[in-house]
């Protein structure tokens, strides 16, 4: 991971909402709130909410340090799910999502890009998750193609056997 950049005094962004960064101290950070209370943290995990939130407010953001971006990986994703799909009638599950995505073409020039030192499939896992979080918004190309499962803390998908009414369309664009 890159190595977190906050500056004390400066204010970031949760999912509880604002907060001012009070103190880093080695791998935490002191945090505090609009309503006063204040909380350490992993500096890391902070970090790692800030990019995600971040992500979300601009999709074509590049993380510091991070070599990819959603618009990249997302039809790489939808390709490897429409391709299990004309072979299988069940889920594609997240572990089986991750081996094809390191073994697709596209994704192998993505993970040979220099980054940090964890494993492509660490990597691999966290594009997924962007994945599966905007997808899971109904607000891809996608979403009419694709059915999920949530199974633990991971999607599983497989290609719609019919294309949903506009009905369903307007309520899965408020599942999140």
């Amino acid at each position: 991971m890159a190595n977190p950049s906050f500056v004390v005094g400066e204010t970031y962004q949760d999912r509880q909402g604002l907060y001012k960064v009070i103190a880093v101290d080695g791998d935490s950070i002191v945090c505090e709130y609009a309503d006063g209370t204040q909380r350490r943290h992993s500096a890391e995990v902070k970090w790692r909410i800030h990019q995600n939130i971040a992500s979300e407010q601009n999709p074509s953001f590049l993380f510091d340090g991070e070599f990819w971006r959603y618009e990249e990986i997302s039809p790489i994703f939808a390709e490897i799910i429409m391709a299990y799909g004309e072979q299988h009638q069940d889920f594609m599950t997240h572990v089986e999502m991750v081996a094809a995505f390191t073994a697709h073409p596209k994704g192998q020039l993505i993970l040979s890009r220099p980054h940090d030192d964890r494993p492509n499939s660490y990597w691999v896992g966290v594009m997924k998750a962007h994945f599966s979080r905007k997808y899971n918004r109904g607000n891809t190309e996608w979403d009419d193609y694709f059915e999920p499962r949530e199974v633990g803390e991971h999607y599983h998908y497989r290609v719609r056997r019919k294309k949903r009414s506009p009905h369903e369309r307007q309520r899965g664009k408020r599942r999140a």
